[in-house]
């Protein structure tokens, strides 16, 4: 059977969570538009969200980075520990609230601005492993790693990945937290791929390998790095390699 045969008997189990009733139910009634998606939970807020992906063990949640309680930031690193991929979706493109959502795990970044299909071509691709970011949330990384890069040239002494930008900057996922890990050349391969925005089909065709041999390369360099997801590989790389 085919993956894509596969894909459509086995649709994409998704939470979706978002305080406001009349975009949560667009945002549902989106997604069960879609043969291959399925939506299994709906929260208004937080700590139901996370409950809800205890419960459910979905694919990916979908949530709102503002919510009562907890908020889709706060509750990122939990949502991952039930084994799903965490896509944000907001009405603010602030770099704060984009750097938090990253740095906290989650494989992507969307504003509710975007096209219908965007969202779930955007489900699909965090499903397969792949990093998402809207044109205005990658404007905001590229702003604040932009920033870095002018404080530490103008402050000499300055700490390697110290510059301010905002309150999400003690958690930025490009931030040095220590001695550089040591890569396998492949390891290294894949990471300045996944830096230049490549899907893992994309670098598979590129190095010559199985999709499932650059996720275990991608898996181990995360490892080593410390962190949780793809978008904070790719930032790691470009403020340390790039």
């Amino acid at each position: 059977m085919t993956a894509d045969r596969c894909a459509m008997t086995t649709p994409i189990r998704v939470v979706v969570a978002e305080d406001h009733p009349a975009v949560r139910s667009g945002l549902v009634a989106l997604l069960d538009s879609a043969p291959d998606i399925t939506v299994v939970a709906e929260a208004a807020d937080g700590d139901a969200a996370l409950a809800a992906a205890r419960a459910h063990r979905p694919d990916v949640v979908l949530t709102d980075v503002r919510m009562p309680g907890a908020t889709g930031i706060e509750i990122t690193p939990r949502l991952r520990e039930t084994g799903a991929n965490v896509l944000v979706i907001s009405g603010f493109d602030l770099d704060d609230y984009v750097l938090g959502a990253l740095a906290a795990g989650a494989d992507g970044y969307l504003v509710k601005t975007e096209d219908p299909q965007r969202i779930l071509t955007a489900v699909r691709d965090v499903h397969r492993g792949d990093a998402v970011l809207s044109a205005a949330a990658t404007r905001a990384v590229v702003g604040a790693l932009r920033g870095r890069a002018e404080d530490e040239a103008g402050r000499p002494g300055s700490v390697a990945g110290g510059a301010a930008v905002g309150p999400a900057a003690s958690a930025d996922p490009g931030a040095s937290v220590g001695p550089e890990p040591s890569f396998t050349r492949r390891e290294e391969d894949v990471l300045a791929l996944v830096a230049q925005g490549l899907s893992n089909q994309q670098i598979a065709r590129e190095l010559f390998v199985e999709i499932t041999t650059v996720k275990s390369h991608l898996s181990h360099a995360l490892t080593k790095l410390q962190l949780d997801s793809r978008v904070q590989a790719a930032l790691w790389w470009q403020q340390h390699r790039g």
